[in-house]
């Protein structure tokens, strides 16, 4: 009977279907950026002829990149429903870049009082006759190349001294002489010293803006005439943040996120703007706790606008639509804490998603929040060798490739063929035979957990610390982690299952490492004595002093304690150390460290209780029942499979 369920399968392979996968199968993704030639009559043939001739790929994230052209504007629509119509012709599919950030121009004509604010705090040392203070630069990819969030004013909010008793006092002689989109002037009046709060007004919308969510939405309606196959939100958040952000006197500041402020317990929010970066007009204990209060408004707005994007993705284009892409930036620490609040789990996508270097324990934790077999990464390089590495290291961890085109770049079709033609695509051509059998993720024995508050208060000891380092180690070790916010607890998502493990999505933990419990709240603190109590090893690192005695659980722990106590469980067998496993016992092969296009298989191994032998290029998968009987088996140029009672 295996033999011939194989025999059928290989038989269907070499029907004469297309070669880019069926849609019930995670896609194979290759990213196309629309520049001044999509524009011109039908200049979008050129890529999607060259995409459809000379490769495999079948959905290709798209998004604009042509600061002078807006996605609400009625010829754009027009253009991007030829280029989808044509797409499809010659059977790729298509997901757009709908986001409001590429129609700033039509946002700030229907809602001009709801752009971006940036508060900058300014301490003026003593006998400072006049006070400036000057705008930053915001850029990013969705303000096009040499572009900005231009800065249309500036206003002065505010002019302070220390008082007794740390005080705050506002110096009512001070006077603004100069309010402009290059400074904010202001005279002081003769003192030992004041802090200045002015703000600037960026074009762009304010993500606390009240009409945001319903102009997102918009768009998404003007585009549901258009056979889009999905929708992206990249990189969303606050406009990227180089330099220090609050560290630095740097705050994101609106009408909308004030009254956000308030609503939550904070009082003036200029006024604790000041007391957070200054430590003037309150205790150290109320400086911490706006902080707190300033980094969970930043992660429960954005995942709002988040949760609303993919929600409406869904309701208007489909279930089977796709959305894409990464919540993540990766200017850390500050750049995605005062960006989105890492916000990364919380931002719905039908595949965890990430993007360049972001480390693996992120990407597979990503995967199992987010529910998909694979997890996914959007990879670039100016080379075109280091994709091919990437192509093969994603596969171990259950991962795929969105394929960005060579950059730094001319991205012109010379650059975009050398990438097409190169070993990295014929090792995708090996890798995507095993989105047949991967029907679960990459399975990880440790849960590394870390204070998410922690880590997001950078007035605390554990600012940026994602746990990604303890992590990393444990792969090393040999025993893979996932890394997930504490935040996943109060969500429901990370919890005790029925058969009392801890369980996130399709992964059950041998192992949990709690790491920095600064400002964790009383509910965390009992679930982690829960946590003691069941069949998953439990481990407390920088316990605060509130947590009370945690009966069961090792203190101060170590990667290599952790190692030691998991490896001392049980009697693993002898296999080579590459040998990936999914959640759902698939066992898999990915080899292309001598050829970039798939290295020789020819390997013995135990796929749960079942001795393998196999002979294969490449890629080589296999899934067994308890009993030893094939389930299911993927692989490229095979040659001999030995698997229990099997001979192949």
């Amino acid at each position: 009977m295996n033999r011939l369920i194989i025999a059928l399968l290989l038989a269907a392979a070499f029907a004469g279907a297309s070669n880019r996968l069926p849609p019930n199968l995670p896609p194979e993704i290759y990213a196309w950026f629309w520049l001044g030639p999509e524009f011109q009559g039908e200049g979008y043939r050129a890529f999607v002829d060259m995409v459809a001739e000379h490769s495999n790929f079948g959905l290709l994230t798209t998004s604009l990149r042509v600061p002078s052209r807006e996605v609400a504007e009625p010829n754009t629509h027009d253009q991007i429903k030829r280029a989808v119509d044509y797409a499809h012709s010659r059977g790729l599919r298509v997901a757009f870049d709908l986001d409001v950030r590429l129609a700033r121009g039509a946002f700030r004509k229907l809602h001009p009082d709801q752009q971006q604010w940036m508060l900058r705090v300014v301490e003026v040392p003593a006998k400072t006759a006049t006070a400036v203070v000057h705008p930053l630069e915001l850029s990013d990819h969705m303000t096009g190349p040499g572009g900005s969030y231009e800065v249309l004013g500036g206003k002065l909010l505010g002019v302070f001294r220390r008082g007794a008793n740390n005080q705050l006092v506002a110096a009512e002689a001070a006077r603004a002489v100069v309010e402009s989109a290059a400074e904010v002037k202001a005279n002081l009046p003769a003192g030992e010293g004041y802090i200045v709060a002015a703000a600037f007004e960026h074009r762009t919308p304010d993500v606390f803006a009240p009409a945001l969510i319903e102009f997102q939405r918009s768009i998404y309606e003007q585009y549901r005439d258009v056979p889009l196959d999905g929708a992206l939100k990249d990189e969303w958040g606050f406009p990227p943040v180089y330099a220090a952000g609050p560290r630095g006197g740097d705050f994101w500041y609106s009408s909308g996120f004030a009254a956000a402020w308030r609503k939550a317990g904070g009082a003036d929010m200029v006024r604790d703007c000041v007391l957070m970066y200054t430590g003037a007009g309150g205790t150290h204990q109320e400086r911490i706790a706006a902080a707190n209060r300033y980094a969970r408004l930043l992660l429960e707005r954005n995942a709002e606008i988040e949760r609303s994007y993919y929600e409406d993705v869904k309701r208007i284009f489909g279930p089977q639509a796709f959305a894409g892409t990464h919540a993540t930036w990766g200017v850390m620490p500050s750049g995605d804490a005062f960006k989105n609040g890492y916000d990364w789990w919380w931002a719905k996508r039908d595949y965890g998603q990430t993007d360049e270097d972001f480390p693996i324990p992120l990407r597979t934790s990503l995967a199992k929040k987010m529910g998909g077999a694979v997890w996914f990464n959007q990879y670039y390089n100016q080379d075109t060798e280091p994709y091919a590495r990437e192509v093969w290291r994603d596969a171990r961890a259950g991962g795929r490739v969105n394929f960005h085109p060579l950059w730094p770049s001319s991205m012109d079709p010379a650059a975009y063929l050398r990438l097409l033609s190169s070993p990295a695509v014929r090792a995708e051509n090996r890798i995507r035979l095993l989105n047949y059998i991967s029907q679960a993720p990459r399975d990880c024995s440790v849960a590394v957990v870390f204070g998410h508050r922690a880590a997001a208060n950078w007035l605390g000891p554990r600012f940026g610390d994602l746990g990604i380092d303890f992590a990393e180690a444990m792969w090393r070790e040999g025993f893979p982690a996932d890394v997930i916010p504490s935040t996943e607890i109060e969500s429901g998502a990370l919890s005790i299952d029925k058969d009392d493990w801890l369980r996130y999505g399709a992964q059950r933990y041998r192992a949990l490492v709690f790491l920095n419990t600064e400002y964790e709240p009383g509910a965390t603190f009992e679930f982690l004595r829960r946590a003691a109590r069941s069949r998953t090893i439990t481990f407390l690192r920088d316990t605060a002093a509130n947590a009370g005695v945690i009966d069961g659980a090792g203190l101060d722990p170590t990667p290599e304690r952790v190692a030691t106590f998991l490896g001392g469980s049980h009697t693993p067998h002898d296999n080579p150390p590459d040998l990936a496993r999914l959640t759902d016992g698939t066992c898999i092969l990915a080899r292309g460290e001598r050829d970039p296009a798939g290295d020789a298989i020819d390997e013995t191994f135990y796929c749960g209780s079942t001795k393998v032998h196999a002979r294969a290029t490449g890629v080589f998968a296999i899934r067994v029942s308890g009993a030893g009987e094939l389930r299911a088996l993927a692989g490229s140029d095979v040659r001999l499979v030995e698997a229990g009672a099997l001979r192949l």
